[in-house]
């Protein structure tokens, strides 16, 4: 794995080396080669003859090769350990075990330092949770997937489940070969782009790491033959100097994905069933604590908005205070609305420019303010979210949001807690964060997510009035659904729907912003004024949703008869929902586009604007 350039075993008293030519010297994974060397001209002849006898030499074409990526080799050498050393380093920041020389803390860097000039590009890590690191490697894009190394382009592995799938369980374990281990090669890509795939990977797997990462600016030249010691770094911009971490976490990095309506818009608030699915869109938050006794909330996406408050300055007269355990009811409280409106709001929310502003803003002060406990501190945090959803859309960029500012006050208010299973993911001075995402149901246990997704409800009643509860079910947790709303005693309730995976749908933005909380009122107005229309549409769609369910979650209906059923079933829904007055103008004609092409759209979301679904075929 070190190659001639880093590591000569002659020069250590051996007498006959084999070097792979497949890896490191050929380093682009071209050949098959291999190169016997010796200091004894004897032992030469006798290798000479041997080839020779045997006919087992390369080929012409093959030793130009191998010739040629010899001359690139101390380039390619010198580039890869560069980014292992980075990717190493990230990884033991975070708080994984990493084995590679080149750290400090490696056991073994002494010996090895003396027997090599460098650390190499293969290193592995472990992250206590075999199915954790199988999510990490299938999660990865620049990362190729292979158990070979030596090139120019970077793998990962888990040598249990590849190399070393089929040596005995219990020998592996014998031998020290941890079932979790992850291997890297690194190849010679930007050193960030990996870190940022690996990082990616990492949140993706149920695990953020929130620290930001340094820029590598500077050159690194190994001088051989000389004990290696890794690179001094510049960094751009000034070096991070990490403090000794706290026994808390003062860093909270939650992410929250979108969602699509498929089926069920507007009637789902009236008792119908909606089949909804998450996107890979997301709403992105990061909490840090503060000692200033100031609360803070910046959203970029919303003209930059930003604001600080006086902790104490907040209405606190107002609150009835939530105790442990206690579910918040149906209602929203009107004396903190009020008190909040009037007395907490800033003025410039008022601003044409920050009316969207306003709702988030809204919702933020009443999840932290009815989440006070007596006789416990008050929190001091900053909170800034960015967000890769369209606002405004359909898409749920208001219900990721409010799955964010639940989880982030929850975690303040100390009213949730990493689990253990989690906690042993990492050691115990470890950033670790919650990722509410697609697979949200694995990341943390259902009874936090079932948390977190009450409140985040909560949240989308201050800015929405009448939500049905569909968006910020399916942005907890993730997948795709069929929920129903608990109305007028009936019962409610959420099953996951598994064969959602295998069919394709094209989402277009009409970029109409649209009211949310007005749309919903005027659907529910309609059906106040012709109420026996009203049941027969609201009967109508439940049958669509319910038979969407079943075609759905059908592992034996054949494909072409659940692409034309859904199909069908879409035009439909889209029709009543026009009926409704849901639909807009931008909607139709996007629907008679697609039309055009054989295709069937409907709108998604609150309608009246916003974005428009697309069944695509095979």
């Amino acid at each position: 794995m070190m190659s001639p350039y880093l590591q000569r075993p002659l020069e250590l008293g051996a007498d006959i080396v084999y070097d792979s030519g497949t890896k490191y010297l050929s380093g682009h994974h071209d050949l098959m080669a291999g190169v016997v060397t010796c200091n004894r001209q004897d032992i030469s002849k006798q290798i000479g003859f041997i080839i020779n006898a045997v006919g087992n030499a390369l080929s012409p074409f093959d030793s130009f090769l191998l010739l040629r990526g010899t001359k690139t080799l101390a380039i390619r050498m010198d580039r890869q350990q560069r980014t292992a050393m980075a990717v190493a380093d990230f990884l033991d920041r975070h708080g994984f075990k990493v084995f590679y020389p080149g750290l400090k803390n490696h056991p073994g860097k002494g010996t090895h330092d003396r027997l090599a000039s460098g650390p190499g590009a293969v290193l592995s890590f472990v992250t206590g949770d075999k199915a954790l690191s199988e999510r990490i490697v299938g999660a990865t894009r620049l990362w190729g997937i292979s158990v070979s190394f030596g090139a120019v382009n970077s793998l990962i592995s888990m040598p249990c489940a590849m190399s070393h799938a089929s040596i005995d369980p219990a020998v592996r374990a014998a031998r020290g070969l941890p079932e979790d281990l992850i291997r890297l090669c690194v190849g010679i890509e930007d050193p960030e782009d990996l870190i940022d795939d690996l990082e990616n990977a990492i949140m993706e797997a149920g695990v953020t790491l929130p620290s930001p990462l340094p820029s590598i600016t500077e050159p690194f030249t190994p001088i051989r033959g000389e004990p290696w010691s890794p690179p001094q770094l510049t960094f751009n911009p000034k070096p991070i100097v990490e403090e000794p971490r706290k026994p808390t976490h003062s860093h909270w990095f939650i992410s929250a994905p979108g969602k699509i309506i498929l089926f069920g818009e507007h009637a789902v608030v009236h008792g119908v069933t909606a089949i909804g699915a998450s996107v890979d869109l997301r709403c992105y938050a990061l909490a840090s604590h503060r000692d200033d006794g100031e609360i803070s909330l910046h959203l970029p996406d919303l003209n930059n908005w930003e604001h600080s408050w006086q902790i104490e300055s907040l209405p606190w007269d107002a609150v009835t205070p939530m105790r442990a355990g206690e579910d918040h009811g149906p209602l929203l409280d009107p004396r903190l609305m009020d008190a909040i409106t009037t007395r907490a709001l800033p003025s410039n929310v008022n601003l044409p420019e920050y009316i969207r502003a306003k709702a988030a803003v809204t919702a933020f002060l009443y999840i932290y303010m009815i989440l006070r406990q007596d006789g416990k501190p008050k929190p001091s945090f900053s909170f800034i979210t960015r967000s890769t959803l369209p606002i405004g859309a359909g898409l749920g960029s208001s219900a990721s949001y409010s799955a964010c500012v639940a989880a982030v006050n929850l975690i303040f208010a100390k009213r949730t807690k990493l689990t253990d299973p989690v906690r042993k993911r990492l050691n115990s001075e470890a950033t670790i964060s919650y990722t509410v995402k697609h697979d949200g149901r694995r990341a943390i246990p259902s009874e936090v997510a079932e948390e977190v997704n009450k409140w985040a409800f909560i949240a989308e009643k201050v800015m929405h009035g009448n939500p049905s509860g569909v968006d910020n079910t399916v942005s907890v947790h993730g997948g795709a659904i069929a929920y129903t709303k608990a109305v007028n005693g009936a019962k409610g309730g959420m099953n996951g729907l598994h064969g959602f995976r295998s069919v394709k749908f094209l989402l277009t933005d009409s970029k109409v912003p649209r009211d949310t909380k007005r749309l919903v009122a005027n659907v529910g107005l309609r059906l106040k004024e012709d109420p026996i229309r009203g049941a027969d549409v609201l009967d109508a769609i439940q049958a669509i949703s319910i038979e969407g369910y079943r075609c759905l979650s059908d592992p034996e209906i054949p494909r072409e008869t659940l692409l034309n059923g859904l199909s069908k079933l879409i035009k439909q829904n889209h029709g009543y929902l026009k009926e409704l007055g849901a639909s807009h103008i931008s909607l139709e004609e996007i629907c008679e586009l697609t039309d055009e092409f054989g295709l069937c759209t409907k709108l998604t979301g609150a309608g009246g604007g916003g974005c428009a679904v697309t069944l695509i075929p095979d």
